[in-house]
């Protein structure tokens, strides 16, 4: 397997991370939409390149002080470490019932809690199996997928993740074991149950 190690690039990573991590990154884009001009960085060259981790810290700690600063709810998040808790994740029964119980989970959380309390981290890997050249010992070049069968059953990276404020976290995931056969049943379902009601 030595040579067959496919190349990671930092999405990748960054998409493959689970866990603690994912609730500061989002709380970090929701941070930087507010602070930064226009919601975005910069596509000037120059002052793209000028903008580092150190100015983003910075202004990540003074915005945790100044309640009128821009993101600084957000800031607060995450310099006190008020990071909010992952209550749902994909789950491959409820999938089977709805490929979108996520944004039924998400969307239904929103209504009862409130948006501003809730958030989502979804990806789906697009495409098939990684596709890379691989050095034999011999010094041919082969495709990855002809030189090992493992990488042509690699299955597709999907998450789907529901994080709540930490202070509604415990309502929050009894009310979710309470409804969520009824949350992640597709909107023919749901109807059709009105109905018959």
């Amino acid at each position: 397997w030595d040579h067959v190690t496919p190349p990671l690039r930092p999405n990748d990573i960054m998409k493959l991370a689970i866990g603690p991590k994912k609730a500061p990154d989002i709380h970090l884009k929701d941070f930087l939409k507010e602070w930064l001009e226009d919601g975005a960085f910069s596509t000037d060259i120059d002052k793209h390149l000028a903008m580092s981790d150190d100015e983003i810290m910075v202004a990540l700690r003074n915005a945790s002080m100044q309640q009128k600063a821009r993101g600084h709810v957000h800031a607060c998040r995450i310099m006190e470490r008020r990071h909010f808790k992952r209550v749902y994740e994909r789950n491959a029964d409820d999938v089977a019932v709805n490929p979108e119980s996520g944004r039924a989970v998400f969307d239904a959380m929103c209504g009862e809690f409130g948006e501003d309390t809730v958030r989502r981290d979804y990806y789906h890997q697009q495409g098939g199996s990684p596709d890379f050249p691989v050095r034999m010992r011999d010094g041919r070049k082969v495709s990855s997928l002809k030189a090992s069968r493992a990488l042509e059953q690699v299955p597709v990276t999907s998450v789907d993740y529901v994080f709540v404020a930490r202070s509604i976290f415990s309502e929050a995931e009894k009310w979710l074991a309470g409804n969520r056969e009824h949350i992640i049943q597709l909107p023919a379902e749901n109807e059709g149950d009105a109905r018959d009601g």
